[in-house]
């Protein structure tokens, strides 16, 4: 299967700059650290989509999940947010989100088939964990039977590959992007609208944005 290349428009004399905004930045108060194009593109995708059930893979200091939450009350969705990391954030109550310890490696342990077939959909699912190739991967093979037509999973920061970090990542997202598009052709595409809404992945999620079909 041939894919689009795994490269951004983004200028490169700015990636530098971005980043070190990126990593500042905070939502009431909190470490965010969401970039500017997908902090304005997750709107979009969740005013689209109006997911009943987020699931973020990999927590940091719970600012994505707030933000997230508050996104969803803001829409006037009824929807929880469910937020994952190795180290359980246990620094913040917020009646929209649960916060889990975890492995990304081994989510059977925190998310039981049975819990999974009880969520409501549409569901989401951000994949946000520590970029390792392997990681990623088994994050997006756990999730893949539990979308429906329509739904999104999200994998976040292939752009460690413009930033000239993936080697520390084993080739990162994506990698494993193009390993799991091509075993799943014709069940999972990439939504260039999204993608490209600002300019050739315009978006630190570089092909990121994969939609059910």
């Amino acid at each position: 299967m041939s894919l689009r290349p795994f490269t951004s428009g983004l200028d490169p004399n700015n990636l530098a700059s971005i980043q070190n905004g990126t990593l500042r930045y905070s939502y009431r108060g909190i470490k965010t650290a969401k970039d500017p194009f997908d902090f304005a593109l997750y709107p979009l995708l969740i005013w689209s989509v109006k997911p009943r059930t987020i699931i973020e893979i990999g927590s940091n200091m719970g600012g994505s999940a707030v933000w997230l939450a508050d996104t969803l009350k803001t829409f006037g969705i009824d929807g929880h947010i469910h937020s994952v990391d190795i180290k359980r954030v246990t620094w913040i109550a917020h009646p929209g989100v649960t916060f889990y310890g975890g492995d990304a490696g081994n989510l059977r342990e925190t998310f039981s088939h049975e819990f999974m077939e009880s969520l409501p959909h549409p569901l989401l699912l951000i994949e946000d964990s520590d970029h390792q190739y392997a990681t990623c991967l088994k994050v997006m093979e756990f999730f893949a039977p539990y979308l429906r037509r329509g739904e999104y999973m999200l994998v976040e920061d292939g752009i460690v590959d413009a930033l000239g970090i993936s080697a520390q990542f084993d080739g990162g997202p994506s990698r494993a992007i193009k390993e799991f598009l091509e075993k799943h052709a014709g069940e999972y595409a990439i939504d260039t609208a999204f993608c490209d809404f600002f300019g050739p992945n315009f978006t630190y999620n570089i092909n990121g944005y994969l939609v059910k079909q």
